[in-house]
């Protein structure tokens, strides 16, 4: 089964990130846009694994988690990779102001590199997708309406837990399935 290690979103922040999709959506771009309800902040991507390894992981997860408390996070400040020129992922960011959330995906990228996961080769950035360029008609359009979101804001949340998830891709997009939540309890 294909799987990762995320933190689930309050609901009103997936709303905002709803309305901020809905601003972009003018263009004339090709553009798959995740589904709000989807929207995920991704600790760690492991990919297809079996039965096995998915009991290592979620012990792993759980061992790390008696060790980080909850903590507040900000979802705020929009951003493409790789740049405005050639924009290719739509994304918003997340903080928090402990830096707790950088200390959580990196002690579990260590932790799960020691079961044998392979290490993320790019710097690993705290970032939510909102969509996916497929094709690009309007360029300057499409980099002017994401300038015009650069500051914003979708709010707060208390970060009380982590996720153990499963992908399934379709040909609709991927369906998520919680494998496992797993509460964050450190003090």
């Amino acid at each position: 089964m294909r799987v990762f290690i995320a933190i689930e979103l309050a609901d009103s922040i997936k709303d905002k990130i709803a309305r901020v999709q809905e601003r972009l959506k003018v263009t004339q771009d090709k553009i798959k846009w995740v589904d709000p309800a989807s929207v995920h902040l991704t600790l760690k991507f492991l990919g297809e694994i079996g039965e096995e390894k998915l009991e290592k992981v979620q012990q792993v997860a759980r061992e790390l988690a008696e060790r980080i408390p909850p903590f507040k996070m900000e979802i705020k400040g929009m951003g493409v990779f790789p740049g405005f020129s050639s924009p290719r992922v739509m994304w918003i960011g997340a903080r928090d102001t402990d830096g707790r959330l950088e200390e959580l995906a990196a002690h579990l990228e260590e932790a799960l590199a020691k079961e044998g996961f392979a290490k993320e080769r790019r710097e690993w950035k705290a970032h939510l997708t909102l969509g996916r360029v497929k094709s690009l008609r309007e360029t300057d359009k499409l980099g002017e309406l994401i300038r015009k979101e650069i500051e914003t804001d979708a709010g707060k949340m208390e970060v009380k837990d982590i996720t153990v998830m499963r992908s399934q891709l379709t040909p609709k997009g991927p369906i998520y399935t919680s494998l496992g939540q797993i509460h964050l309890r450190g003090d």
